[in-house]
């Protein structure tokens, strides 16, 4: 069942493989003192390990033991009224955050001076 839609598209194998190179990344820069690089190699494995996950199951959100009574995207989706009034309440609440985290570092910036005593 988890390997159906990898055998249908099959491009979709460089998921896991992003996976696998991420954590293999993330262990070598990390033996290597590159914690940037580490970090990008993490941001990797998981975005891998995250979408490969997703990629195995769909269009099934809670898969079942009997197929016709699993949860899948289509049967688990709201009223389409219902996704155009989230949308709307999403945009709103987005651009609200992102107003009062650009507020935030504005206000504070340069508060913390720079020196190794800090650190």
């Amino acid at each position: 069942v988890l390997w159906t839609n990898f055998q249908r598209w099959p491009l979709g194998l460089l998921l896991p493989l992003l996976a696998i190179g991420g954590l293999a990344v993330m262990g070598l820069s990390l033996r290597q003192g590159h914690e940037r690089r580490a970090f990008g190699g993490s941001v990797a494995y998981l975005v891998g390990m995250l979408a490969s996950a997703v990629y195995s199951v769909y269009p099934m959100v809670l898969p079942a033991v009997d197929a016709t009574r699993s949860l899948t995207v289509f049967n688990a989706s709201a009223s389409q009224k219902g996704l155009m009034i989230g949308l709307g309440w999403w945009s709103i609440g987005m651009a609200l955050a992102i107003t009062y985290f650009v507020g935030t570092y504005w206000l504070f910036r340069g508060k913390i001076p720079d020196h190794d005593e800090y650190h």
